[in-house]
């Protein structure tokens, strides 16, 4: 269960919304690693561990969760905190396959030109709520690679049997808010996320796993980690998987 300062509520094509333009009164600082183990709990606080280069399977039923550590860069008086508190909206999202590596089964590698992501697939608007006091941090959570930009990558790869991908997707994330019912801008925050077919899961085959289970990301296990998966008699793969 995630725990965190907000979560994703809906994810919308951005073009014609929002502008992007604007006093720009909090920024992202990283983006937190959750902790080891199954519970997902972010706290808010700076000093906690980052992931500056994320990583997610295909086999992922769902899209990257990016967990961003906010600061806000509002100043205000005892007596003013709460009118300067910045109420988190959403954040517009734009993504670009940077790079596509292809190795095939024999060793040898190709590197296709990156296809270019059309609709939602490459810009979209995530909408996510909660808030920071002034001067304050706190976590918040929302996907920003969609699990059909993911699949979108993966076809058009053409894959063959044993072929290995690797595609370097960079998001541009420009979150928004308000701020005593004023629309308030974060600074645009730059991550880089490798979509792939032989990385994070470890496929056992059959269920039950004999021996030690890892459990990989506490929030999403399919990203930023190892997680050991088995399939069950309805031929479903489970990450974690049963022992």
């Amino acid at each position: 269960m995630l725990r965190a300062a907000a979560l994703i509520t809906s994810t919308l094509a951005f073009t014609g919304c929002v502008a992007d333009s604007g006093n720009e009164g909090f920024i992202i600082l990283n983006n937190t690693a959750p902790p080891t183990g199954t519970v997902c709990t972010l706290t808010g606080a700076l000093g906690q561990p980052f992931v500056s280069h994320g990583e997610i399977s295909v086999a992922s039923p769902s899209g990257y969760l990016f967990t961003p550590l906010i600061q806000s860069q509002i100043t205000a008086t005892a007596t003013n905190e709460t009118q300067r508190t910045i109420m988190f909206e959403g954040a517009n999202v734009e993504l670009t396959v940077e790079a596509e590596t292809i190795q095939h089964s024999d060793g040898t590698f190709t590197k296709p030109t990156p296809p270019m992501l059309q609709g939602t697939d490459g810009k979209f608007q995530a909408l996510f709520s909660g808030s920071v006091t002034p001067g304050g941090t706190a976590n918040v959570s929302f996907e920003i690679v969609p699990v059909s930009t993911i699949a979108t990558i993966a076809q058009g790869a053409g894959l063959a049997a044993g072929d290995r991908l690797s595609a370097e997707v960079k998001a541009l994330v420009k979150p928004f808010g308000t701020l005593g019912g004023s629309r308030v801008d974060g600074s645009p925050f730059q991550y880089p996320i490798t979509v792939c077919n032989d990385c994070v899961v470890v496929d056992h085959g059959a269920c039950p796993i004999t021996g030690t289970v890892r459990t990989g990301d506490s929030c999403q296990p399919y990203q930023d980690g190892i997680v050991d998966c088995c399939t069950d008699a309805q031929n479903n793969l489970l990450c974690p998987g049963t022992m």
